[in-house]
């Protein structure tokens, strides 16, 4: 009897509390975000909503701010340099994966995403000691490494089935024409996982220029990424330039999405 209530319930109302839900995890999402939009065109100094006036004094003011852009130029650097590094070995990683067969295969699938999972701080603290134990003083490179050991799970996790999705059969083809191991990866396989590699890169991209724990960690004082310069102005004085530097976040995860989305159809209509 019951069973049949519930049943009869879901049926009549199951859309409507679908929606329901759907509409307050996205107000959730955005309404925060919006908040910090907003307060970023606040004229007033104090921190007070809704404000009084807007202005966009403080993005003048952010970037004629030397130290902050030094920090966005920064941010961009390691994040760049970390992408190109992750990606490379993310790569590298899948196709192993997907084309041999070795003992420990599954093995390493798990070691190289376990960081996803193990808390940021435990890892930060667990590179600090490895930079000490190999004598490797930290500062920018050791910021870098520390990203690449950040992001390439994430990476993986999309490199990896985009690989094992690609069918060995145009491989075969193209070897039995003649195409050498190179020309295959390159001409063949390259082409059709492009779009994985390329998702896998923007997203280690934003996971980076975002990072803040692993560069607390492993930078020294002459190493700012935006996410610490954002943290010392927190500490010190919580002004609308804070509000100003979210949004930049915001419009750099945006900007990847935008980005990815068109590269996804370039490649839908190239493929064609």
């Amino acid at each position: 009897m019951i069973p049949n209530t519930i049943e009869r319930f879901v049926d009549r109302r199951g859309r409507t509390i679908g929606l329901g839900l759907m509409w307050v995890v996205i107000a959730l999402l955005w309404i925060p975000i919006g908040i910090v939009t907003l307060m970023s065109f606040a004229a007033d100094r104090a921190l007070a909503f809704p404000p009084d006036e807007l202005t966009l004094h403080w993005y003048r003011e952010f970037l004629q701010n030397d130290a902050a852009i030094d920090a966005v130029f920064t941010s961009l650097q390691v994040s760049v340099i970390a992408t190109l590094i992750t990606v490379v070995l993310a790569t590298i990683l899948s196709y192993a994966i997907a084309k041999y067969e070795f003992p420990g295969k599954g093995m390493i699938q798990l070691v190289v995403t376990l960081p996803i999972i193990v808390p940021l701080v435990v890892v930060g603290v667990a590179m600090v000691l490895f930079f000490g134990v190999i004598n490797v003083g930290t500062g920018f490179w050791s910021v870098v490494i520390a990203h690449v050991v950040r992001t390439i799970p994430f990476a993986a996790l999309i490199i990896i089935p985009t690989m094992l999705r690609f069918d060995e059969t145009l491989e075969e083809a193209a070897k039995d024409l003649g195409a050498d191991e190179l020309d295959v990866f390159v001409n063949v396989r390259l082409p059709n996982i492009l779009p994985g590699i390329v998702a896998g890169g923007l997203l280690a991209f934003t996971i980076s220029f975002n990072e803040f724990v692993y560069t607390y960690f492993v930078r020294d004082t002459r190493t700012e990424t935006l996410p610490i310069y954002l943290w010392n102005q927190i500490r010190f004085e919580a002004s609308p330039e804070v509000n100003v530097i979210s949004v930049v976040f915001l419009l750099v995860a945006i900007g990847m999405i935008l980005l990815a989305l068109a590269i996804t159809n370039v490649q839908r209509i190239t493929m064609r």
